[in-house]
């Protein structure tokens, strides 16, 4: 059995995402959202408003797949099920509210898949991290996402490499010098396996936390890819903590941008 055949075993990888710590970093989100609620709102709505404003690029309206569905927050998912025959929300694990949420709607199909390629069930089985590296270095994306007529990659960019390296971190006790190729890896494979011409992308590029105390402005490049020329875009600011429990003593405010491939 290859790693694909038993990646997309749903039992397998459920159980790996817990592992992982997927299914904890869900529940931080949504505790999060709670709690800025009014912070995140115009963030959301302006993904999903750019969500359906680029939806009118493609002439096909049979298939949808969304990436990094999560809680459906940033997914308009009433208005792409009216538009399209068929839904694919795709996620590593998908919320049991989710499950519940999506029943009543018959043309929409909940997809269990790492979108790591594969890196986080090789994470999970190798015992050393030059074996992990090898398999890693190995992969063959196994998702071809050009069957669809209109694909979005929504806030999850930029997600793709960090719990995963934080697993990496803790297993096999590795440097960030170390996870910094794998991170590119990750990012690079995820953009170049979005089929251009009908694809919108969403993501965070930027991390920026200021000091309430001293004014002073730290900022994080959460990029290590390459993006591809488009047609559209669009930026904006997300304010995503203001509690200072992401930074501590810090508010954290993320710039999105948004494009169409």
């Amino acid at each position: 059995m290859s790693v694909f055949d038993w990646l997309f075993r749903e039992k397998s990888l459920s159980r790996i995402a817990r592992k992982a710590g997927y299914t904890k970093d869900q529940i931080g989100i949504q505790s999060r959202f709670v709690r800025e609620r009014d912070n995140w709102t115009p963030h959301l709505e302006q993904t999903k408003n750019y969500i359906l404003e680029t939806a009118q690029n493609v002439e096909q309206k049979h298939s949808v797949a969304v990436l990094g569905s999560g809680w459906l927050l940033d997914v308009p998912l009433t208005e792409l099920s009216e538009q399209f025959d068929e839904v694919y929300l795709f996620d590593i694990v998908h919320p049991e509210q989710i499950v519940v949420k999506t029943k009543k709607f018959p043309n929409v199909h909940l997809v269990e898949a790492d979108l790591t390629y594969g890196a986080v069930a090789i994470a999970e089985q190798k015992t050393s991290f030059e074996d992990f590296l090898t398999a890693f270095r190995n992969v063959t994306p196994a998702l071809d996402l050009n069957q669809y007529d209109f694909v979005v990659s929504v806030n999850i960019l930029n997600q793709l490499d960090i719990i995963l390296c934080d697993y990496l971190k803790e297993k096999f006790h590795v440097s960030e010098q170390q996870l910094l190729p794998i991170r590119e890896t990750v990012q690079q494979r995820h953009v170049d396996a979005l089929p251009r011409g009908k694809t919108c992308l969403v993501t965070d590029y930027r991390e920026e936390n200021i000091s309430a105390k001293d004014s002073v402005m730290s900022t994080k490049e959460l990029l290590h890819c390459q993006l591809p020329i488009h047609t559209f875009e669009r930026e904006w600011q997300w304010i995503f903590d203001r509690s200072q429990m992401y930074r501590k003593g810090h508010d954290t405010t993320m710039k999105v941008r948004a494009m169409f491939l």
